[in-house]
């Protein structure tokens, strides 16, 4: 058991007792609260979502670090270590990225020796129908010819896969790229090529999430304040154990929606070590993994619509 677990626990633990100690009529007015939040929520994130992506640079830098990510993991998939410069090996794993083999390269008379050697250039290879954007970048760092490839080349379907596989992302998100790497998906993006795709989508998503959790805080302030004004809860009556009992059961479900929510936060924190190390702890505890596989509002907030 690590700490988040008993985080969890606690949780639940206090929202049993305040749940048991207000009784169920009084608990259940903060529970509809929620609900009618949730659906409030639910209309407005797509226009919270659209204002993000128009009105700041949120959408550039995430397609920007997502397509560094993908070559990242495209590179480690090709295997070998990171090199600099001109040589053969870089040469051919930025061929083979892009799904040319030295056998076509063969077929116009060029081997990968003549490439090193500086016999062939990239207009020369778009000349014989192959990509000049393919080299572009070998002269500096192997990483920025592999980010140019991710994102003008067609990479096979193959190296797709084990690219999503191999990059540093939450599963939930390669599972959902998975899921959706297909024309239909590549036609309601707008998107033509696999880069133009991941780095849509994963924009999207998180500006999803981001407009979701920014609503839902904001639209939460809204009704429990308006609740407090009008003093609703604390006009309603208490009627005994069978009550409290039940308010008890209804203040679990409260716990739910809140572990469920901060679920939702942990996984925007992915990208830094303590987000990591979170989702790390979610992942080995086989409770928490399931509260998160089973997560509605996660579920709502990287619904495309």
């Amino acid at each position: 058991m690590n700490w988040l677990s008993m985080t969890v626990g606690a949780i639940f633990l206090i929202c049993l007792i305040v749940g048991f100690m207000r009784g169920a009529v009084k608990i259940i007015v903060s529970l509809a609260a929620t609900v009618v939040t949730l659906v409030l929520v639910w209309f407005a994130t797509p226009y919270a979502a659209d204002a993000l992506a128009k009105y700041t640079p949120l959408d550039d830098m995430i397609k920007s670090q997502v397509v560094t990510t993908m070559a990242n993991a495209a590179s480690a998939q090709l295997g070998g270590e990171e090199q600099s410069g001109m040589d053969a090996d870089s040469v051919r794993r930025v061929l083979n990225a892009a799904g040319v083999s030295e056998e076509t390269l063969a077929q116009y008379g060029i081997s990968i020796d003549d490439i090193v050697n500086g016999n062939v250039t990239s207009s020369d290879l778009a000349q014989f129908g192959i990509s000049g954007d393919l080299l572009d970048g070998l002269q500096g760092e192997e990483g920025t010819a592999m980010e140019d490839i991710i994102t003008s080349a067609e990479i096979p379907r193959d190296l797709q896969i084990s690219a999503i596989e191999g990059a540093d992302l939450p599963d939930l998100f390669k599972s959902l790229l998975t899921e959706n790497n297909n024309s239909e998906m590549y036609t309601r993006l707008g998107a033509t090529t696999f880069a133009e795709y991941v780095g849509d989508f994963l924009a999207k998503l998180i500006l999803n999430i981001l407009a979701f959790l920014a609503t839902f805080i904001l639209i939460t302030i809204i009704i429990r304040a308006i609740v407090f004004a009008l003093d609703i809860v604390s006009n309603l009556p208490v009627l005994g154990v069978l009550n409290r009992l039940a308010g008890g059961v209804i203040g679990l479900s409260g716990a739910l929606i809140i572990v469920w929510t901060a679920f939702v936060v942990i996984t925007l924190l992915y990208v830094t070590s303590f987000g990591k190390e979170l989702y790390t702890m979610i992942e080995t505890d086989n409770f928490l993994s399931i509260l998160y596989q089973y997560n509605p509002i996660m579920s709502l907030a990287t619904m495309f619509r």
